[in-house]
């Protein structure tokens, strides 16, 4: 009789917790921006205003495994607060266009570059989720390049716009860099690849239901 009851309990519990355990995210859908002033070119929005919890990036990186700038074979990861996207590979380099925003930088656009294969995390530590993590695979990511008339970067506009595994968000990302007088280094790590990487670029992270 008690191994029964036993038995009867942890059925009970296994009934009562299973859910709980088997819950999803907890998404808060909208526009994030590092700036608030990025937000009426960007989100998706009409009218476009971004969240009030804004969010702050650390770094990007480039590993120049191509051989150099705009060589297919680069791999591109950034990160920041509540944020990992890495391991998306230069697959094309494709004509490059005008851009007015890279005229305004005194530049021209040498580079569009497209990265496959990407992997995008995202978790609760930023404002867009209050528990759990949502995860984008094999993203996608067109970037422009700007550079001034020596070849020396000046700054970027990558795009990309996915959905989220297993839910039904989709979301749309914007990250902007310009080259400062600190922000950006070219170096060689410990395996003698040399990388680019730049601190502290502005993003928005538009998150939305649907396609």
């Amino acid at each position: 009789m008690k191994r029964m009851t036993l038995i009867s309990v942890v059925i009970m519990l296994g009934l009562f917790l299973g859910p709980t355990a088997q819950a999803g995210p907890v998404v808060n859908p909208g526009a994030y921006c590092t700036d608030e002033s990025l937000a009426p070119d960007w989100c998706n929005e009409d009218p476009c205003s971004c969240k009030e919890d804004l969010f702050f990036t650390k770094f990007w990186k480039e590993k120049f495994l191509g051989g150099g700038p705009g060589k297919p074979g680069n791999v591109l990861m950034a990160i920041g607060q509540g944020f990992v996207f890495q391991n998306a590979v230069l697959k094309e380099v494709v004509d490059p266009q005008i851009r007015p925003w890279c005229t305004d930088l005194g530049g021209v656009v040498r580079y569009r570059t497209i990265y496959e294969g990407g992997m995008l995390t995202l978790n609760s530590s930023g404002p867009w989720l209050e528990k759990g993590n949502l995860t984008a695979k094999n993203v996608t990511a067109n970037n422009y390049s700007c550079h001034d008339a020596y070849g020396n970067l000046l700054g970027f506009i990558l795009t990309m716009v996915p959905e989220f595994e297993e839910t039904e968000y989709s979301f749309s990302i914007v990250a902007l860099f310009d080259v400062g007088s600190d922000n950006y280094e070219v170096k060689i790590d410990s395996d003698r690849v040399v990388f680019q990487r730049g601190y502290g670029f502005d993003a928005i992270i538009d998150i939305y239901e649907g396609e």
